[in-house]
């Protein structure tokens, strides 16, 4: 007998839980900002990939040791709304996992800061050499796709099952490839204009609050559907094709 479909959720951080973009903030505070806005703005144009782009910023940052990046992190803010949201999909037994193209050393104490310390969440890594500026680490590239420094979609992919409807919210350039692959997409910003681009079907939204007030009743009221050409763009690549 078939299983019933459920929900699995992937969430972007900078941005769209975190208000702000705190890899941007992080290199306006510490780092040469002239240097970083034109790596950034390499980044986005596709001259330059990520790991790139976060080399060139950390390299003009001063020597800093993790509590006073900590410190820095925790004046970050989060939408309201998240926690509220999690706890929503918790009742109903629903995953939600943070993939992020950031880092590590901003991400876990705000989460922990918000009580949501455990929810799993895969990033690049931040170390803080005795004497020496930050230095980044990349567990989770893809050597088929040097874009991202941290693979979205090969998280999407084995984090879910044939039983789950994969929903992605997210707001930027490392979203556009887990959106291809997902089933329910929320935008806002930047990848509102890709997916209208791209065709794929999207919710818009502002804060979390939006974002529950469309899932809740797709939850409560639906039955979980796919998205055939996400479904069939999944198949896809774990054939290898």
């Amino acid at each position: 007998m078939t299983q019933p479909l459920t929900y699995t959720v992937f969430t972007d951080f900078d941005g769209t839980i975190a208000v702000d973009d705190i890899g941007d903030a992080m290199f306006l505070r510490f780092g040469d900002a002239d240097v970083c806005m034109r790596s950034f703005a390499e980044y986005r144009s596709g001259a330059i990939d990520a790991r790139e782009c976060w080399r060139t910023g950390f390299r003009t940052m001063p020597v800093l040791t993790r509590e006073e990046f900590t410190q820095f992190a925790l004046t970050q803010r989060v939408d309201p709304h998240f926690r509220p949201f999690v706890e929503f999909c918790r009742s109903r037994t629903i995953p939600v996992t943070v993939l992020s193209d950031g880092y590590d050393a901003y991400i876990a104490p705000v989460l922990e800061r918000e009580s949501l310390g455990d929810l799993p969440r895969f990033c690049n890594r931040l170390e803080f050499p005795q004497g020496a500026s930050p230095e980044p680490f990349f567990p989770y590239t893809n050597s088929e796709c040097s874009r991202c420094a941290n693979c979205k979609r090969n998280h999407l992919l084995t984090r879910s099952s044939e039983q789950e409807v994969i929903v992605y919210i997210g707001d930027g350039i490392s979203d556009r490839c887990p959106v291809r692959h997902a089933d329910v997409v929320f935008a806002k910003d930047a990848l509102v204009a890709f997916c209208e681009t791209e065709n794929i079907t999207f919710h818009r939204f502002n804060d979390f609050s939006d974002v529950l007030k469309v899932f809740r009743p797709m939850v409560e009221s639906s039955k979980p559907r796919k998205r055939r050409t996400a479904e069939l763009l999944r198949q896809s690549v774990v054939m290898g094709e």
